[in-house]
């Protein structure tokens, strides 16, 4: 690849090229537009573009081969639950999520050869924009249950703390364009409306987990995790609310819990969800090792499945789609306790190698995987999005894992991938 085609389009011949980082950034740009909310007839862009992603990693494998070759076990959930298939009764859904779960490893590899964080969130920040401004400006749709352009307020609250969290790293990274960092600014007092529109506990106690993050990572940007300041104002903080909330405790008789789940209208059960989970235990001790398989639990219509009193039980129709509201009891059921700790491994691999490149390189960027890692672990324990096919916040965290990966593999392979992915370019002097 010569030099003109890495830095971006040229003409040879009066024939304008496009290099391949720039092809890829559109063709992510792309993707996270069209996967940021589903839509009638989005499968119709989304499978064309999945498969050209496949291509693309056949055509660059010889490229992505090093970095394949030290997290191959990120396709080992895919693998399993394609063998789900030999017992599960639901053989077409099973074939169907274990091609999307491959795709959706793929794509993340294909992103992760040759674009930066920085363009990664700048693809992601249009994606979430456009939606954003849709919902704010748009009337709803979608239902009773509708939020914005949003099919309920969960999914709208979920979307909104991804825009909050891009927009303030966007906000905050000097090196970003300042047209962009101002466009992050209305982004993010867009994201914070809604996010509180939503009426969503989640969402509104994760946006102020990403910004109490953030205060920190701004802290932390150009010290060090470990820099003396920053260890002083981090453990003060820490006192300081232990003993706060040890005071409060001690002298007031306050359930804190029931407080601010009163404040969101829900009870103890979490609108349920506790009553969920019991079920979902029940059918993991049926069949704890292996699972039912993709589809094999909620089938509603046969009437002497276990589902079909879950669906009478909190009033669903029995063509509509339900969940167990958490990702580990979702896997778990599904595709069994093997499945669970093999889709666990690949997670928390990810989490550590994101957590290990903001502390050698503390820069917004690395500071945004970092809050993508702590929302996947909050929201794990209500919603159900972890190891499902082409979920937004796994792939970026799977994108912010492999770029790592790739950092650290660039000065034995340095002619393979792009330089500008490996030497960020020097602060800009005030």
């Amino acid at each position: 690849m010569t030099l003109a085609n890495m830095n971006g389009a040229s003409a040879d011949r009066g024939t304008v090229r496009i290099s391949a980082t720039t092809r890829d950034h559109v063709l992510v740009t792309g993707w996270l537009v069209v996967s940021f909310k589903q839509f009638p007839g989005d499968e119709l862009l989304l499978y064309p573009m999945a498969l050209y992603f496949g291509w693309i990693f056949l055509r660059d494998f010889e490229a992505l081969f090093p970095i394949l070759m030290r997290n191959w076990f990120l396709f080992a959930f895919p693998v399993w639950c394609g063998l789900t298939v030999l017992w599960g009764p639901d053989k077409a859904a099973i074939i169907k999520a274990t091609a999307q779960l491959f795709l959706t490893v793929l794509i993340c590899y294909v992103a992760a050869l040759r674009l930066d964080r920085r363009q990664i969130l700048q693809s992601l920040l249009l994606a979430a924009g456009i939606y954003g401004l849709a919902s704010l400006l748009l009337p709803s749709t979608g239902g009773v249950a509708a939020r914005g352009v949003f099919a309920s307020k969960n999914s709208m609250g979920l979307a909104m703390v991804l825009l909050w969290a891009v927009s303030l790293c966007v906000l905050f990274d000097p090196l970003q364009p300042k047209w962009m960092r101002i466009a992050s600014a209305g982004l993010a007092a867009v994201a914070i409306k809604l996010v509180f529109q939503a009426q969503s506990a989640t969402a509104v106690l994760l946006a102020f987990g990403v910004a109490a993050l953030m205060v920190f990572g701004l802290l932390v940007r150009g010290r060090g995790l470990f820099h003396p300041m920053v260890l002083v104002v981090f453990f003060g903080f820490m006192a300081t609310t232990s003993l706060a909330l040890a005071t409060i405790l001690a002298v007031h008789d306050v359930d804190l819990v029931s407080l601010v789940l009163e404040k969101f209208g829900k009870d103890a059960t979490l609108t349920g969800r506790t009553v969920l989970w019991g079920y979902a235990f029940e059918q993991i001790r049926e069949h704890p090792l292996l699972g039912v398989g993709e589809g094999g639990f909620w089938r509603p219509q046969d009437w002497t499945s276990l589902s079909r009193r879950i669906y009478i039980d909190f009033h669903k129709g029995f063509h509509s789609t339900f969940t167990f509201h958490n990702s580990y009891l979702q896997t778990a059921v599904h595709q069994g306790l093997i499945g669970l700790a093999i889709g666990i491994t690949g997670f928390l691999w990810a989490v550590c190698k994101v957590i290990a490149a903001t502390v050698r390189n503390p820069t917004m960027p690395c500071i945004f995987f970092v809050l993508i890692a702590a929302v996947i672990l909050a929201r794990n324990n209500t919603e159900p999005g972890l190891l499902r096919p082409f979920s937004n916040f796994t792939m970026l965290l799977y994108m912010g894992a492999l770029i790592a990966v790739r950092d650290t593999l660039q000065p034995r392979f340095g002619s393979r991938y792009p330089a500008q992915a490996f030497t960020p370019p020097p602060l800009r002097q005030p």
